[in-house]
């Protein structure tokens, strides 16, 4: 007999009845919608109601329907339905309803209140229920501090969490609290009412659970969202026996738990890749098709998962682990700096396999990363390198035989000994540079340094514009050659100082370079500061120490007598292309104005925009962080102790991001960001492809 199979567009109300009540089974993925996905649902809403002008009276006039997507339910006569697909939504339109209803007065309080809990009756002698249930983890704090009436009042970025999930859903009811706050009445009355009848989500629903993940993968392969360790989840926990589900299920998420869900998901990044020992490809079920007809169930969580998660986490977590073997330490310090993480499965590799002579191996491992950082190395490049590798170990191939792909060539060296000895500053990207100038502070330090500063900047000792009548230009007749060296580059661990910065030497090294206390952080600054003087022939001495330091610690003993320079060619069709896109502006709350555009790198924020004084309490972390840059840059100055604003131009990832900078709060930058007619920069179809 076949399995019967609804599908039907059903609005929220009906969603939100008596005809359905959720629960998210334990195999399932945490809730992780973030204030940016809630930011965008509601962003949508608000824009369809200003598309359609509905207000609270003419809503049963409208004929349009708003999509919401499609949920996949295991559901059989009853109401009891186990999502398979649609927690995201489900969970985050739960909270949006909690929150109106905590808002707005009794009269549309009430109504709201039946979306959330169904009532009990004293006639059937039935309890209130609430409509959605998730995980035993996460239920009851979704039940203490969201659906009950009038508690979305009291969430606040002191509210307590325990997990990653917990800490969303809070974010969330913050974040809607604060949106709708901003709001005028009468959109937010009218809110409740599209959200009700409006809104049509498609749900699928089957009474077999084979049916509905068939269902789910074929959905997710089309592209809704769903990362790796979802698919593995299903998969694995489904592949035990029942009576061990719960055990098994319960020893996944404490490795979840214990990572959190951003690091859960990229070791399986870095699972697939030792198990597959190639580049991923974008055919995610294929991929994990391949790699469970080889280990799956049981033997995958006590035999891969368990493992590799205790080994990925002491090197990620070092300091914790290693705190007692200093040299390990100080070579892991480094390698968590190099700006990508496509080391890390050889390094896991080489532990769950060998686990000897683990310093040496990290140093090997260090000087070819460092030196593909400084190369510029690509991600395809990487890949396949890190492949070969993977690959030669599994054979029993000696990583330190002249064999081993982790040597790196003559010609790469060459290359590595021209950067170095070019004009640094310039050549290298930032994160290079200071990576660059941070392996040799590790080699001119006996202890251990800890290089776990927020900021960490590189300065000039020779100025970059030395004043006519400095000494600078009586020691040096042509400062050009000399000012973006090597030799000519300290580290500072606090924000650039642009009058300082052209100081005279004695001055600068005493007042800017040496902290009030003495004691400096860098043992290179350190160095520096011990000088007398700064002349060409002290720089050029300073320049063949650090490059011979290099050359031994990475072993680039090989002679080089050619220059070469490279221009960064993003930046220069970036400057090419700007004049192509149009302009967009931002005026809001906390002091915000701003004009930008887009650019083929990301959205360009323009000098002299103002930035909000104040952040949301629901600001995400990451925001926190850029802005924090920003500042400790000087990118970002207070003006007269208000507004932020921007000395320079700067190009963010996307133009949500420099949005949500910009405004103090998460955004959607494809909506915020409007020309001066009012039209938002989502209406530009040429710039659909940057967000």
């Amino acid at each position: 007999m076949k399995t019967k199979l609804t599908a039907q567009e059903t609005p929220l109300h009906k969603v939100f009845s008596d005809d359905y009540l959720f629960t998210v089974p334990s195999v399932q993925r945490p809730y992780s919608w973030t204030t940016d996905e809630a930011g965008e649902l509601l962003d949508d809403l608000l824009d369809f109601i200003n598309h359609c002008s509905i207000t609270e009276n003419n809503v049963s006039n409208v004929d349009e329907p708003y999509f919401l997507g499609s949920i996949v339910l295991v559901k059989k006569d009853g109401p009891k339905s186990e999502v398979l697909d649609g927690q995201q939504r489900l969970t985050t339109l739960t909270i949006l309803f909690s929150v109106l209803r905590d808002i707005l007065s009794d009269e549309y309080a009430n109504d709201i209140e039946q979306m959330v809990v169904q009532k009990g009756s004293k006639i059937l002698g039935t309890q209130d229920t609430y409509r959605l249930h998730l995980r035993k983890r996460d239920d009851e704090f979704l039940k203490k501090y969201i659906q009950e009436k009038g508690m979305t009042h009291k969430v606040t970025k002191d509210t307590p969490f325990k997990t990653d999930s917990q800490k969303a859903i809070r974010d969330n009811a913050m974040y809607f609290t604060e949106r709708l706050n901003e709001l005028d009445e009468d959109t937010v009355k009218t809110l409740p009412s599209v959200l009700a009848t409006l809104c049509y989500i498609v749900v699928v629903s089957t009474p077999n659970f084979d049916s509905a993940f068939r269902i789910f993968t074929v959905l997710n392969d089309r592209g809704l969202d769903l990362l790796p360790s979802d698919i593995f989840k299903a998969r694995v926990i489904g592949a035990i026996p029942e009576s061990e589900q719960d055990n098994y299920t319960n020893k996944w998420e404490d490795v979840e738990e214990t990572l959190g869900r951003d690091r859960f998901n990229k070791l399986f990044d870095h699972i697939r890749m030792i198990i597959q020992k190639r580049k991923s490809s974008a055919n995610y079920k294929d991929e994990y098709d391949e790699i469970f007809s080889n280990i799956t169930g049981k033997p995958f969580i006590d035999d891969i998962l368990i493992p590799y998660s205790e080994i990925y986490l002491r090197l990620i977590d070092y300091r914790s682990f290693y705190s007692q073997q200093p040299k390990i330490l100080k070579v892991l310090s480094l390698l968590n700096r190099i700006d990508n993480n496509d080391w890390i499965p050889v390094a896991m590799y080489y532990i769950q396999k060998y686990n000897e002579k683990l310093e040496d191996f990290l140093d090997v491992l260090e000087q070819f990363a460092g030196i593909g950082m400084v190369l510029r190395k690509n991600f395809n490049w990487r890949m396949s390198k890190y492949s070969q590798i993977l690959r030669q170990m599994e054979k029993g191939i000696d990583v330190f035989s002249e064999e081993s792909l982790l040597k790196v060539s003559d010609d790469d060296k060459r290359t590595v000994l021209e950067k170095l000895n070019g004009d640094v500053y310039t050549e290298l990207k930032d994160t290079v540079r200071r990576y660059v100038l941070l392996r040799l502070d590790s080699l001119l330090t006996n202890g251990q340094p800890f290089y776990d500063h927020s900021v960490i900047t590189v300065e000039h000792v020779l100025p970059q514009t030395p004043k006519e009548d400095s000494d600078w230009l009586a020691n040096f007749s042509d400062p050009s050659q000399y000012v973006h060296k090597l030799g000519n580059l300290v580290l500072l661990t606090r924000a650039k100082n642009a009058q300082a910065r052209n100081y005279d030497f004695i001055k600068k090294k005493t007042s800017y370079f040496q902290p009030k206390n003495g004691v400096t952080t860098f043992a290179l600054t350190t160095q520096v500061i011990q000088e007398n003087e700064w002349t060409p022939k002290v720089l050029e001495g300073r320049q063949k120490k650090l490059i011979s330091l290099l050359r031994n610690a990475w072993d680039l003993n090989i002679n080089s007598h050619s220059t070469s320079k490279n221009e960064d060619e993003n930046k220069k069709n970036e400057s090419n292309n700007a004049h192509l896109y149009k302009k967009y502006f931002i005026n809001a709350a906390r002091g915000a104005s701003a004009i930008g555009t887009p650019v083929p790198s990301g959205f360009k924020v323009l000098k002299g925009s103002l930035f909000a004084d104040q952040v949301s309490d629901s600001y995400q972390q990451r925001y926190v962080d850029l802005r924090n840059e920003l500042i400790a840059k000087g990118l970002l100055v207070s003006k007269e102790g208000e507004e932020l604003y921007l000395v320079e131009d700067y190009t963010f990832s996307s133009p949500s991001t420099a949005a949500a900078l910009v405004m103090g709060r998460s955004a959607n930058g494809l909506t915020e960001w409007k020309t001066v007619t009012g039209d938002p920069l989502k209406d530009n179809r040429h710039n659909r492809s940057i967000e």
